[in-house]
């Protein structure tokens, strides 16, 4: 493994998905500058999520097909410039498609990073993809507090910053991209994909595994702070505390989910963290005291963040001849799935007897992903060609 590329692209992830996570925390502030509703800012929330994930696919294709490594650091900058120019531009229009160009951004640069990741982790690519997919969940946690100083220091004009922190970053991947890497390991993806075959059954399996982890995720993450402080009567200083450990117990569980998964297998560590996942979450909703469900979050955390790394790396060997295009779904499109199931909890919570009850709802979701993750197997490595040998002379 060469610890020095994947940090480097680990860091160029952080700094395309600090962009994602400074937007939820930027809405307001464009909100009560220009004078938007709700619904007016939650359709630039709209814009960016649509154009990161749904498009993400179509851009893992193209990698597959055009096999450039210019798409990952041309995606850090694309995704920091919409995001550095929304808090310059006057009208909604201008905003909206500003925000659509970071999320192009990111959708740009995931499946080829990805990819990069996987290539240089050298047999290790569970260990590699959990220190990539660090990268992103940091740039997630780093980005409200980004936006939170800049605006502090120059207002909404400071969101420049992240376009100066993207061409920063992007000139870097661009280096070690381009320039850094031997034209022979340049192409070794294309040589790849030529000897691997497409498992299209086992892909969409893995897809609807990934598909309930985010639902589980983001429901989780998105009402665990509500949670505190209307059903536990908490401040929200305590429920900003509460998410910050179920986020870093989460961060600490993906790499040692991926460097488990290098030695026990990828469709293992996935049937293990859902294992750990459904007790917790069947418990959560019960528990009266806050105490002990604090401690529930751990292992929740613990099953949905170990198995993330090998569900991309299984994606990837799933579709050894099209590598992007399943980094574009595992990273993009199924995560997506997570985002329209959150205002449906919503409902329930509000129509059907509170938050709790919209935590049980998760509980059939999690069995599904657990038990669709028993038909998960890992692909056998291709058996090399016997060498020929040669006669010997007389």
């Amino acid at each position: 493994m060469d610890i020095r590329k994947i940090l480097t692209i680990s860091l160029g992830h952080l700094s395309c998905d600090v962009n994602g996570g400074a937007l939820p925390t930027l809405l307001p502030y464009l909100a009560a500058m220009h004078n938007f509703d709700y619904q007016t800012a939650g359709g630039l929330m709209f814009a960016y999520s649509v154009a990161s994930s749904i498009v993400q696919p179509v851009f893992g294709l193209l990698s597959d097909r055009v096999r450039t490594p210019i798409f990952a650091p041309l995606g850090v900058l694309l995704a920091g410039l919409g995001i550095g120019l929304s808090g310059l531009l006057e009208s909604y229009p201008a905003i909206f498609a500003a925000l659509v160009l970071s999320g192009i951004g990111g959708a740009l640069f995931h499946p080829e990073g990805a990819r990069y990741a996987s290539r240089v982790s050298a047999g290790r690519q569970g260990t590699g993809l959990s220190i990539f997919s660090v990268g992103g969940n940091s740039g997630f946690v780093a980005g409200p507090l980004l936006v939170t100083a800049a605006t502090a220091l120059f207002g909404l004009p400071g969101t420049l910053v992240f376009a100066l922190l993207a061409l920063i970053m992007s000139a870097l991947l661009f280096h070690l991209l381009l320039w850094g890497t031997p034209p022979a390991a340049k192409d070794a993806p294309r040589a790849a994909a030529a000897q691997g075959v497409n498992d299209w059954r086992a892909f969409g399996i893995l897809t609807l595994v990934i598909m309930s982890r985010s639902i589980l995720f983001l429901g989780l993450n998105s009402y665990i702070p509500l949670y505190w402080t209307d059903v536990f009567q908490a401040g929200k200083v305590d429920a900003g505390l509460v998410i910050t450990f179920f986020c870093g117990v989460g961060v600490a569980s993906n790499v040692l989910g991926g460097m488990l998964a290098d030695r026990i297998g990828y469709s293992r560590v996935i049937r293990m963290a859902y294992a750990v996942c459904l007790p917790a979450l069947l418990f959560f909703p019960q528990v009266g005291s806050s105490w002990l469900a604090v401690l529930l979050l751990a292992p929740l955390a613990v099953g949905l963040f170990s198995s993330f790394s090998a569900m991309v790396v299984l994606g990837q060997k799933y579709l050894a001849r099209n590598v992007g295009l399943a980094s574009g779904v595992t990273l993009g499109l199924a995560l997506s799935v997570g985002g329209i199931a959150t205002p449906l909890l919503g409902y329930v919570a509000d129509n059907y007897g509170g938050l709790p009850t919209a935590m049980l709802c998760l509980v059939p979701v999690a069995l599904v992903g657990g038990l669709a993750s028993c038909f998960l197997r890992d692909p056998e490595a291709p058996t090399p060609a016997p060498a020929i040998e040669k006669e010997e002379r007389a």
